[in-house]
């Protein structure tokens, strides 16, 4: 232990080469490091340019472009703070003479637990809504994926049922609980940062590091099964860290990683780093500790279960459902999911390339492998970024990013400890080039999460799954086709002379033989133009429209037909949405997806009018169409990633 302090404190001076590099180096990079920054926060990592590879900045897209641009400018001043002749002086006045973080330990998670309430999210990620679902229709004996989180489900349908008795929906149960893990992970992040740090300024750097996190989006409210679990799996940590250091005893450690696991199985990729906390001399009884205090909270989950009448999880179609829970090796090297779970590891962890670039520092540095806990840390960072890179995800990284935000605090601290090893080395050297990546690292970390924390508690980002849509249910303000009662339709003539089965415009259903998905339409034989009243609600409100060619017409020939949708207000007359559809092309050939923001208007009585209209060559012949689903939902429509 005494020796593993010693080598924290300044013994890794003597690694050296790294000490005498030129500081003009060193400004270099940091000024890379700023540039790239701003240049990543100011296009949204390209997207704004139409570069859409990096798909951890596309979130940005949401943030008014001068915003984006002063968000750079902030990272650009911050890295020319170094450059600055009274950077000593301002150095010694903000890390050495005073503590940023002046609040009293116990005090600092009521705080963070108030903010997080306070910026809880409004837009949900992964199976968020499939959970509300199960919620509200199951109970926890029918839940079929309590297995897949057990402790983490006892305690969301425990609070589910209490607070349904105040008339809170589940969705406060889950958030009250993820703002209790962001309490919990402040309270470790402070711990282990005390534990760590030698002075104020490193004791600063640890808790910016580790709270600037795109991870730390858990803890405002939110809707997931993996708030609980990345809270405790980093209290594990700090934990034994503190036993590293002879701040704790063992059986702490051994208990909070139990629970982990209870939480969630993801957590078992932590556990292997704990067997570095054993000692050659004493491993056997050591290790009995761990265990024995380790095996609490399995228990303890299992009764709880047995205790509710959960049944036991069924062992065919694989685990709680799932056939395959790792990637192969080709699936996983594969160049398509690589780069997925790249662009998830940057987005949980916004300067996971400069850790891994100063934890392969360190682990080529012999010096520091005397340190247990830097062997520690290092086998728990390697752990999670097996987990990372080769469990298999249902769901598209993009929507289920959340499954691995375990990742981020684990591995940022392997980075940090890497990275203050390398400030150690360079302690000989002016402060000035030492500390200069220091600030456009950590500012752009903050930048990055508080815009990602901002877009998610300001905004409600809808994308609705046609194939989902009951679920989407909850974000329904109006059906549209309750309104045809009050339409103008022109020209009103039907178009045909029998008296049934000729209406021009008419409330059915189409059914696409494809895939026997049946969607209500108002049918809207071209030319046909349906002016209806709507009162737009004073929020961010969207529509969904799901035009379509009626099945029945495709093999008529015809030229197709042009649907449009425009606004009519105060005498003029908007287009915001126009498609055709060619029954001669196999993609027209279904339903179409239409989503059409209407903020422009909110608070407003507006005349929406849909429109369907003879292709090129004005033959109608053949012009069968119709509006499906016609939604009105609250929200802002999240078309990232369509043309």
């Amino acid at each position: 232990m005494i020796e593993d302090q010693k080598l924290e404190s300044g013994i890794v001076h003597e690694t050296g080469a790294w000490r005498t590099a030129n500081a003009t180096y060193e400004y270099a990079i940091a000024g890379l490091i700023g540039l790239a920054g701003a240049l990543l926060l100011a296009t949204a990592g390209g997207w704004a340019l139409g570069l859409r590879a990096l798909w951890t900045f596309s979130f940005m897209m949401f943030i008014p472009w001068p915003l984006r641009l002063a968000l750079a400018a902030l990272l650009l001043a911050a890295t020319l703070i170094p450059f600055l002749r009274f950077y000593s002086a301002f150095r010694r006045a903000l890390w050495a003479r005073h503590s940023v973080f002046r609040v009293p330990p116990w005090l600092a998670p009521l705080l963070a637990g108030l903010l997080f309430w306070l910026l809880r999210e409004r837009t949900y990620h992964g199976d968020a809504l499939l959970k509300l679902e199960l919620l509200r229709e199951r109970t926890i004996q029918t839940d079929p994926y309590v297995w897949k989180e057990p402790l983490d489900s006892v305690l969301v349908y425990s609070a589910t049922a209490l607070l349904r008795m105040w008339g809170q929906p589940p969705e406060t149960a889950i958030a009250l609980l993820s703002v209790l893990a962001g309490m919990a992970y402040m309270a470790a992040v402070l711990y282990g940062a005390a534990v760590l740090a030698v002075d104020n300024g490193q004791r600063t750097r640890y808790l910016v590091g580790l709270l600037a996190l795109g991870s730390a989006q858990l803890w405002f409210g939110h809707v997931e099964n993996y708030s609980l679990v990345t809270a405790c799996a980093f209290a594990v940590t700090a934990l034994a860290i503190g036993y590293l250091h002879e701040r704790n005893r063992l059986w702490p450690v051994g208990l909070a990683a139990g629970f982990a696991v209870s939480f969630h199985p993801q957590a078992a990729f932590t556990l292997p780093a704990l067997l570095l906390l054993l000692e050659r001399r004493d491993w056997l009884r050591q290790g009995l500790v761990l265990a024995g205090a380790g095996l609490a909270g399995p228990l303890l989950t299992l009764l709880s279960l047995r205790a509710l009448d959960v049944p036991w999880p069924a062992v065919n179609g694989g685990f709680a459902g799932d056939d395959q829970l790792f990637l192969s090796p080709a699936q996983a090297l594969a160049p398509a999911q690589l780069w997925d779970a790249l662009n998830n590891l940057w987005l949980i962890a916004p300067l996971a390339p400069l850790w891994l670039v100063f934890g392969g520092w360190a682990l080529s540095q012999r010096t520091l492998w005397q340190a247990r806990t830097f062997r520690y840390l290092t086998v728990l960072a390697m752990g999670l970024l097996f987990y990372h890179f080769t469990f298999q995800n249902d769901l598209p990284r993009p929507r289920d990013w959340d499954l691995f935000a375990i990742v981020a605090p684990g591995l940022t601290l392997w980075g940090l400890w890497a990275w203050e090893a390398w400030l150690a080395v360079r302690r000989k050297d002016p402060p000035r080039s030492s500390h200069a990546m220091m600030w456009p690292a950590l500012t752009f970390a903050v930048l990055f999460v508080l815009s990602w924390v901002g877009i998610n508690s300001s905004l409600t980002l809808v994308r609705p799954r046609s194939d989902e849509r009951e679920i989407y249910a909850r974000y329904r303000l109006l059906d549209l086709t309750t309104l045809l009662p009050q339409a103008v339709v022109t020209p009103p003539d039907p178009i045909c002379a029998e008296p049934v089965g000729c209406e021009r415009v008419t409330l059915t259903h189409f059914t696409m033989p494809q895939d026997g998905d049946t969607r209500p339409v108002i049918f809207a034989h071209a030319p046909a133009r349906i002016v209806l009243p709507l009162a737009v609600p004073n929020e961010r409100a969207f529509l969904w429209l799901s035009p379509a060619l009626d099945p029945e017409a495709w093999g008529w020939g015809g030229d197709g037909v042009t649907f449009k949708v425009a606004v009519a207000r105060d005498g003029q007359e908007t287009t915001l949405y126009t498609r055709h559809l060619n029954p001669a092309e196999t993609y027209d050939l279904g339903w179409q997806e239409a989503l059409i923001p209407l903020d422009a208007y909110r608070g407003e009585r507006i005349d929406l009018i849909l429109s369907t209209h003879p292709g090129p060559a004005n033959n109608d012949a053949a012009d069968r169409a119709g509006w499906g689903l016609l939604w009105l939902l609250r929200g802002t429509p999240d078309v990232r990633g369509e043309s």
